[in-house]
């Protein structure tokens, strides 16, 4: 509903519910934020893609965190997104992949 500020809407990214979490991760990219915080915000949880619980199939929200970085498309989300996806195994690159090519059916 926009009722929420932008500092609101990246201090969710921290909620423990995972579903809110999620929908924050979403809303960033539907408004195209690339402010700094949310950006080292995106990182940190794509940085615990095995640690966080699934959330939907096979993604969880650090998935979704790191294919934000990439669908934000911005020099520095996209440098940071490439930093992070040299550390993750093969299987999880391809689990990736799909995500981000499932982007327009996630209505972003």
């Amino acid at each position: 509903m926009n009722d929420i500020t932008l500092n609101e809407l990246i201090n969710y990214l921290d909620h423990s519910n995972i579903l809110i979490k999620a929908n924050a991760i979403f809303q960033l990219v539907k408004l195209k934020v690339h402010d700094e915080l949310a950006l080292e915000k995106l990182v940190q949880l794509a940085k615990r893609i095995d640690e966080e619980p699934k959330v939907l199939g096979q993604y969880n929200n650090g998935f979704f965190a790191l294919a934000a970085l990439n669908w934000l498309e911005t020099e520095n989300s996209v440098e940071k997104f490439e930093e992070i996806v040299l550390n993750i195994n093969l299987e999880k690159r391809i689990i990736l992949t799909t995500l981000i090519e499932e982007k327009p059916y996630l209505y972003l």
